[in-house]
């Protein structure tokens, strides 16, 4: 029964963001959300992922909300800083930087959310996963402005993400 709950609760984002993603405001648009919500966590979730204790999902949801907001903003303000490259505002100098995936429990699933989170933020690219060396390569069109703030992006990240994940 709690397992049931469970998706039930994870589920009422997914409403929204399906809204969001159709641009259809409307009951019966968050309510098929909701559904597909529901269908894709019961058909994809494995139980070793949904550590999920319903006492803490205000404060997981909260979390979820600022580290959304904060990823659009970092997507913004990269895409600007793209721009300028590639109208000769700004230099572009490409490079691969080592960044270190850090301890992350034995958890693929965190450390793969934080290589998706680079990869879909313009101007760096996670090409390589390696983790027997606890590493991740990651292309940046700035190398020297991306040393300064990849380890430590990477920590606040994971520590995002653990606090939504719940690990």
């Amino acid at each position: 029964m709690n397992k049931i709950l469970t998706y039930l609760l994870l589920a009422l984002p997914m409403g929204l963001v399906w809204m969001v993603l159709t641009n259809i405001i409307s009951l019966e648009s968050y309510l098929l959300g909701y559904f597909i919500g529901v269908l894709v966590l019961v058909l994809g979730i494995r139980d070793e992922l949904l550590t999920f204790n319903v006492t803490k999902f205000p404060q997981r949801l909260i979390v979820f909300m600022i580290y959304s907001i904060f990823m659009v903003w970092q997507i913004i303000v990269a895409g600007w800083d793209v721009t300028l490259r590639i109208f000769g505002i700004r230099p572009i100098r490409a490079g691969i930087i080592a960044v270190n995936i850090q301890d992350v429990q034995g958890s693929e699933f965190i450390s793969g959310a934080s290589a998706h989170s680079i990869t879909i933020t313009p101007g760096e690219m996670v090409v390589e996963y390696d983790k027997d060396r606890n590493v991740m390569y990651v292309h940046c069109i700035d190398i020297e402005e991306s040393q300064k703030t990849l380890d430590s992006d990477q920590s606040s990240r994971l520590q995002s993400l653990k606090r939504i994940i719940g690990s």
